[in-house]
């Protein structure tokens, strides 16, 4: 049973793995530009990855690697969603009690002068049991997936603070601007949606 239960989690992983590709840009290889610290810009396709925060990229037959410490920028031609997009990056503490930071790539969502709106993505997992029938009846699983954006400010001191959009309150607070709340509310923007965070930081910067 015990090997029965690897075999199930690993060939879960496997499927994860190939929808990420199949969802998500990310995993795929895609047509767009890389820019080094050293200002080259390099032209072909890429692929990259946040979890290891590498991208590759094809030049001339040759594969090159990227870790975020070495790249400015890198930007592709979304098919999926049918947008361009950037990623950028930017040294980022993890956890705040720790001063320490590392380098790490972020979606450019939103540019504005007094806060950036950024972004980071991941698929996420639900599953859901079905019930057996009968007297024999056994149930069976199912799998339903989502793309989850998780949202941060890039502020004019330069500091990065994830946005704590799943608490109205606490976004307010870290955003600290009054006027943010009745916007909000008049316009029935969600703090989950990409297309009104946009809408939100625009107004902000503009205050």
């Amino acid at each position: 049973m015990k090997h029965l239960f690897i075999v199930i989690g690993i060939a879960f992983g496997l499927m994860k793995s190939s929808l990420q590709a199949q969802i998500l840009a990310e995993g795929s290889w895609l047509q767009g530009r890389v820019m080094d610290k050293e200002g080259n810009l390099y032209s072909g396709r890429l692929k990259y990855d946040t979890e290891k925060q590498t991208v590759m990229i094809e030049v001339g037959g040759v594969t090159k690697t990227f870790s975020a410490r070495q790249v400015d920028f890198f930007e592709f031609f979304d098919e999926k969603v049918r947008v361009g997009r950037r990623f950028v990056a930017l040294p980022y503490q993890k956890n705040p009690n720790i001063n320490y930071e590392t380098m790490q790539f972020f979606e450019l969502i939103y540019e504005g002068k007094k806060a950036t709106l950024l972004g980071t993505e991941y698929l996420e997992t639900r599953v859901n049991p079905q019930p057996g029938w009968g007297w024999y009846g056994m149930g069976t699983t199912t799998f339903s997936y989502r793309i989850v954006t998780e949202f941060y400010a890039l502020k004019s001191n330069g500091k990065i603070v994830k946005l704590k959009t799943s608490k109205k309150k606490r976004f307010f607070e870290q955003m600290q601007e009054p006027r943010l709340t009745e916007f909000i509310k008049k316009n029935r923007l969600s703090l989950q949606q990409r297309a009104d965070m946009v809408r939100i930081f625009e107004y902000y910067n503009n205050l």
